[in-house]
Formats: structure tokens, sequence, C-alpha cells
């Protein structure tokens, strides 16, 4: 009996068993094939390069260019969108007494859809090609007008005159990680709409409106006028980095992996801070001959931070480029550890607050450097860290024999009486266990 209620439970669960997979099996490939690929499998491929980040600061606020944030309620995002289509149509009013017309746009755009879709990290399935081209044109244009406009070339009412406060809000937008179109994009219809044909590139376009972002030399944008980023959050990281970095005297390698201490601890141990003239504010040096760590000037206001934080955010992404935008957070990060540090470099002229707190200064650095995986021995600053750890060992070692020559008689007998006394004692445990314990 017992073996017959065995036999039909396992028949029963048996059943019971292939019901399920009947029923729950293909319903769970189906949900599983329904999942979107939210990272491509070309995402780690050089091709790839504008990337979907959890920070904050890589999101538009004004105005959306390109996929990610492409069609998304907010409604500041929706005002700018009615002025990119007008703009098109001032560009096309302008184009067609030259034979240039949208079709010309769209034929320009449309070959390069692959070569797009490759560019961004996350999947782009969800727009058609006739959607994701309409794009390219429409954003791309606007892009390129604007540049225009800042050049002077241009003079348009659907974009935002300077110093205003969208402005200062779409400059920010253009240059954020999740905003960027395929430079290749740009290049294209500034091309396709350079008529009559100006003396200039798109390249230097873009660089007369970076110079209007980060303090630079005069004319500092024509010595990289052949330059080609990813896009342009890219072309700005590559103009900064380019031409500079170069080290004082002959290469100290960093023994281990340590940061360099605080402004004010550094300034106790007699190094100095000074404002350095350099074409650009990654151009950290130090004089290891007069102790001064030099830093160009840096201008601390909302639109560096945005900068900062997309350059740091971009090269953690990005696996084809140098991080000497992580290098540098990292290094200002632990050069400003309290507003005290702050305040300090702001009086020696290295710092200019423009409506940051002191205590907000070492905060962003803080924050922007958060996270971060760096080298200390990968890094350009490699030899200006360890040359200012190698002088502050060197003043810490100096003063210790200073103090131990002036400090009164007494106390000095009385620290080489307990050494002695010391090394006497070691020595003493030594011979007893050589003693009971002969090798």
């Amino acid at each position: 009996m017992d073996n017959n209620q065995g036999v039909h439970q396992t028949t029963a669960d048996q059943h019971v068993i292939e019901v399920i997979e009947q029923t729950l099996l293909p319903s769970m490939l189906i949900d599983m094939e329904a999942v979107p690929e939210l990272l491509k499998e070309s995402a780690g491929e050089s091709s790839c390069c504008i990337f979907n980040v959890p920070q904050e600061a890589c999101r538009p606020l004004v105005i959306s260019i390109g996929p990610y944030h492409h069609g998304e309620p907010q409604l500041q995002l929706q005002m700018l969108e009615v002025h990119k289509w007008r703009c098109l149509r001032a560009l096309l009013g302008r184009l067609q007494p030259h034979g240039i017309h949208l079709k010309d746009l769209i034929n320009v755009m449309a070959p390069k859809e692959k070569m797009i879709r490759q560019c961004y990290s996350e999947s782009t399935d969800n727009f058609s090609g006739s959607d994701l081209v309409k794009m390219m044109v429409l954003d791309g244009c606007y892009v390129v007008e604007f540049l225009r406009q800042i050049a002077g070339y241009v003079q348009s009412d659907d974009i935002p005159s300077n110093n205003s406060y969208m402005y200062i809000s779409l400059v920010r937008d253009l240059l954020r990680l999740e905003n960027q179109v395929p430079y290749f994009v740009l290049e294209d219809l500034f091309e396709t709409t350079n008529v009559p044909k100006e003396m200039i590139s798109l390249t230097i376009l873009a660089l007369k409106f970076f110079d209007g972002i980060v303090e630079r030399p005069v004319r500092f944008s024509v010595r990289y006028s052949n330059f080609r980023g990813m896009h342009l959050l890219d072309l700005l990281r590559l103009s900064l980095i380019t031409g500079g970095q170069q080290n004082i005297g002959p290469a100290e390698k960093s023994s281990s992996y340590e940061l360099i201490s605080s402004a004010s601890k550094l300034n106790q141990a007699g190094i100095a801070f000074a404002r350095g003239e350099a074409s650009t504010f990654l151009e950290i040096t130090f004089d290891s001959k007069a102790g001064i760590l030099q830093i160009p000037k840096l201008r601390i206001n909302d639109t560096l931070q945005c900068i900062l934080h997309n350059m740091v955010a971009f090269e953690r992404c990005f696996l084809y480029c140098d991080k000497h935008f992580t290098a540098y957070a990292m290094f200002m990060g632990s050069l400003i550890d309290t507003a005290n540090d702050a305040q300090l470099l702001c009086d020696h002229g290295v710092m200019w607050n423009d409506g940051v707190s002191k205590k907000g200064i070492a905060s962003f650095f803080r924050d922007v450097s958060k996270d971060a995986i760096w080298d200390v021995s990968e890094s350009y600053l490699e030899s200006e860290i360890a040359r200012v750890n190698s002088y502050v060992r060197r003043q810490q070692i100096r003063v210790f024999f200073t103090q131990l020559i002036y400090t009164p008689c007494r106390y000095t007998w009385s620290t080489i009486a307990a050494v002695l006394m010391l090394t006497g004692a070691i020595q003493t445990v030594y011979t007893v266990l050589q003693y009971y314990h002969p090798r």
C-alpha cells in the first residue's frame, strides 16, 4: 500500500513539473528575449565614445543633443526643440541660393547610420534609421550654427545671446558626456553647409568656442587647428592636454602610490605656492630647488565644475585615452582637503572662486575624484608628486636634526641616553636568546 502511494505521488510530481515546463518555460524564454540590450557588444571598442553614466552632472538641463535624452518630457528640454527647427529652417534659407537643400543633408547622414550607432554605448535600436538620421541632421545643424554664431559668422535669434542664463546653460549642455553626437557628424554637416566657403575649419570654430570657457593664451586655438576629437567634449580634452605637462628637470619616479598632502601641510613643510604661467590649467610643476609648487590660475565656477565632472566621467568610461583629468582631479582633491586649503591657494593667486565658497571648492574636488581609479605611476603628474614628497621628507629630516642640535643640552643628552639604553637592552636580550637557543 505504501509503495503504491509512493508511486502515485511520484507520478503526480512529474505531471506538475511537465505542466510547469510546458507553460512557464516558453514564457520565460520570451521574456528573456524581450529584455533590451543596455550595453551593446561594441561598448568596449574604440569607436564607442558616448556613454550614459549615473552622474547627474552629465545630464542636460536645457537642450537634448543625440539619442540619450531625446524626447524626454522635461519642460526646459522641450522648449529648445522648437528653436532647433527654426534654426534649421533659417540655415536652409541661407543655403537655397547655393543649390543646397534638406535632401542633401539627409543624403550625407544616411550612409553613416551604422557608424553613428556604434558610437553610443547603449542601444539606439528604439530609433529607426529615419528617426536617427533626422535627429543627427536637426541636432548637428543646431550645434554647427551655434559654433558659427559664437565666432561671429551668423546671427540667429534661435541661439541665445552671450552671457545670458540660457546661453551659459546651453554651453554646459553641449559639453555634457550624455549629450554628444559623433564629431564626424558635425564635420559632414559643416562641410555640406559651408557655402560660400569660409576660410575656417570646424575645429577652429570649436576651439574659439572653448577659448570663451577656459582661460588660455590668445591665439591658442591656431596651434591645434588640425585636431579631431571623438566629439566636442573630447576635442576640448585634447586641446587642454596637448602641448603642456612638461616636467621641470629630470624625471623622478614615484616609489609608492601616495598622493601629496594638503596645501596647509605642505605649507608647514616649507613649500610655497605660486601661480604658474601655462597654456592650460593642467600644467602643474614643482621647482624642488626653490620649493615652489606652481599651479596655473583656476577660475572655479559652475561651468568649470561641469567640464571636470564630464571629463573624468569620459576618461573613466573610454579605455583608449590618457587619464589626465582624472589625475588632475585627484591631485587637486588631495591638495584641497578643507576650506582652509582652498583659502590658502586663493591667497596665493592660484584660484579664483567665482560664486563658489571655499568649503564648496573642497567638496567639489572630493566629489569629482570620488571612486576614480587612478595609478600614480602612470600619471602625467607622477614626477611632480614624487618631487613634492621627496622635498617634504628632506625638510622633515632637516627639521628633526635642527631641533636636536638646538634643543637645550639636558634634553639632548636625555634623548641620547634613552636611545643607548634601548640599544643595550636589545643587545642583552639577543645575547640571552643566543645562549639558550644556539644555532
